[in-house]
């Protein structure tokens, strides 16, 4: 097999900026995906980032380059993929910037979805609509073969977990990759990033009926996700959801609305809908971009409704450091301090000063997680992953090989904080970590691993740092059940806990 001990993503975004240049006319439907790798509405095209562009991203968070393109994930040998499809919110080009044509062109600049793309989003009365010809995007190159480096590839959107498990012995073929006839298979999992899609959250008032009717849609589509994130980054009528932007992002969008309230009626029905195992299959749902109030809703309801049948899955996520909602001091300081954001000096939708740090996950909900036979996959997120003066303090360095240790270590400190979290409560620490990057989701990248192609990287610099752990710190775990080591680690982490986990539960 060309690409043993390959990585998984619980969560990216390899169609959006493609389906963005698909649109040439914002008063026509979209283009069919491009076959051609050198065409920008390819899922295949490779965008690598120029030094401009790494400049770019490090002093003004802009990252104009792809990072999840299927060329850069075979080159970091990700073979799986779970793409969080879902129509673009209007909430964030329908902003104080206004909607005339200069408004877009910094749009565009920072999304690189394209001018006509910008304008559909804008004009958008059914999100419904917009996602399924997002699905159809998707799955009209399905099987199509492309030529890279020599070698043959294509792309399959398995429907379950054994048709993944034959995508992957397909490449155990001697042959594979060398014609056209048995190309090297990557797979991309169909999930849903967002309830919005079934047509709620617009400036007109949704019709309750019409939503169930596409929540029941949903779960009969050829390829019917396999979980969906209920909230995003502006409210849909269902659920409350956390506030998530910041900076220039957050003062030229209004997340005000809704945020930090929890479910609704509607809500809790459509919740009912996804989860219930007889209208056909049952479809997770990912706690990621909920309120606190809403996930602890869905945890009450997961226990006395659904009798914990469904696991508790944050797709793409970190922790904030704090033992549960409410608090505001860490339990475990010497980590935790570098997770906590300072409340902001203004009051938010809520009545209260603006916290971000309600988007990221609690001790206790790591711990429910876990105990639920769930999985988080850490997102590779700059401003997620550690607070300001956290970020600021990271030592600098001209070499990249420093870069990248230095980096790095900040995704450590997320798995150390889990691990130790977990040893403290007598639970195996190393089983339920994932890599969720949320790349091309308008991310700010760690520097240096700037796309999907720096994972082998950063697999080998996080084995750097769980082995300094171990041999500097050999008593820091109490149970001897988690002091394996290093490469173990690292391992669990890229590999085998998100292939347990589709095994459970895909």
């Amino acid at each position: 097999m060309p690409f043993p001990n390959f990585s998984i993503d619980l969560h990216c975004h390899p169609q959006y900026k493609p389906f963005g240049r698909s649109h040439k006319d914002a008063k026509k439907k979209p283009e069919p995906q491009s076959t051609s790798p050198s065409n920008r509405s390819s899922l295949w095209h490779y965008d690598p980032p120029s030094l401009s562009d790494k400049l770019f991203n490090i002093f003004f968070s802009v990252t104009k380059f792809s990072q999840t393109n299927l060329t850069s994930a075979q080159y970091g040998r990700n073979m799986v993929l779970t793409a969080g499809l879902g129509a673009t919110e209007q909430g964030f080009l329908k902003n104080k910037l206004g909607t005339h044509i200069i408004a877009d062109l910094i749009n565009d600049f920072a999304a690189g979805f394209g001018i006509p793309r910008i304008n559909t989003i804008q004009a958008l009365k059914d999100y419904w609509k917009d996602f399924m010809n997002e699905m159809k995007f998707m799955e009209e190159c399905e099987n199509n073969t492309v030529k890279i480096d020599g070698h043959w590839f294509t792309y399959r959107l398995p429907r379950n977990f054994t048709e993944l498990q034959l995508n992957i012995a397909a490449n155990d073929d001697p042959e594979v990759g060398q014609k056209s006839s048995k190309p090297i298979i990557m797979s991309i999992i169909c999930a849903v990033e967002g309830m919005h899609v079934l047509n709620c959250g617009l400036e007109k008032e949704c019709d309750p009926a019409e939503v169930k009717k596409n929540a029941k849609a949903l779960k009969n589509l050829d390829h019917s996700p396999w979980f969906v994130t209920f909230a995003h980054h502006f409210y849909n009528e269902l659920c409350g959801h956390a506030r998530s932007l910041r900076k220039e992002i957050g003062k030229l969008t209004d997340q005000e609305k809704g945020v930090n309230s929890g479910f609704t009626k509607l809500g809790e029905e459509v919740l009912d809908i996804l989860l219930d195992k007889t209208g056909g299959k049952r479809i997770l749902v990912d706690v990621k971009h909920m309120s606190p109030l809403s996930r602890k809703r869905f945890y009450e309801l997961r226990k006395t409704k659904y009798n914990n049948e469904v696991p508790i899955f944050m797709s793409h996520g970190v922790c904030n450091g704090l033992p549960a909602y409410g608090q505001t001091v860490s339990k475990y300081p010497e980590l935790g301090d570098t997770f906590i954001t300072p409340l902001e000096d203004k009051i938010g939708g809520d009545g209260k000063f603006k916290d971000h740090n309600l988007i990221n996950f609690y001790d206790d909900e790591i711990i429910a997680m876990v105990q639920s036979a769930g999985i988080i996959g850490i997102q590779l997120d700059e401003r997620r992953l550690a607070n300001d003066e956290a970020i600021k303090n990271v030592k600098n360095s001209l070499f990249r090989n420093k870069i990248m240790h230095y980096r790095s270590k900040l995704v450590w400190n997320q798995v150390q904080y889990i691990a130790e979290l977990l040893d403290d409560n007598g639970l195996y620490a190393w089983g339920n970590m994932g890599i969720g990057s949320d790349y091309d989701g308008l991310v700010d990248p760690l520097n240096a691993y700037w796309t999907m192609e720096e994972y082998d990287d950063l697999a080998g610099y996080l084995e750097r740092h769980a082995y300094t752990y171990f041999k500097d710190h050999p008593d820091r775990l109490k149970h001897s059940f988690n002091k394996i080591k290093a490469d173990e680690v690292v391992q669990k982490i890229f590999h085998d806990n998100a292939w347990n986990f589709f095994r459970t539960w895909f």
